[in-house]
């Protein structure tokens, strides 16, 4: 069932061993921008969550790094554990920008 989410843009890194848009990463994102759709009132504008996990579940585990706000959700796979989010987000040349409200994402 896909929500509309009041998420304009999630980001998901291409992964450089598939050369695709990263599916468990931006499933990741997907949640992280309903859980935060679901808190409506209750989280502030000025919210935000940034860290690193694990990727499994696709050809090799790899880290990636992750930041969520009211807005916008991204996702760096295959990153360096402990990477620079801040960097990360400065950096859209290997992103490729998913627009929840289509309900899927595209194949790069």
């Amino acid at each position: 069932m896909n929500r509309k989410t009041p998420h304009q843009i999630t980001r998901c890194s291409i992964c450089p061993h598939t050369g695709e848009a990263c599916h468990i990463g931006f499933e990741l994102a997907r949640k992280l921008c309903q859980s935060i759709s679901a808190g409506g009132d209750m989280i502030s504008d000025d919210f935000e969550i940034t860290g690193h996990i694990e990727l499994v579940g696709c050809m090799r585990p790899c880290t990636a790094a992750f930041h969520a706000t009211k807005k916008a959700c991204h996702m760096f796979g295959d990153v360096i554990e402990g990477a620079d989010v801040d960097a990360l987000l400065l950096d859209t040349s290997a992103a490729a920008a998913i627009t929840l409200e289509q309900g899927g994402m595209p194949m790069m």
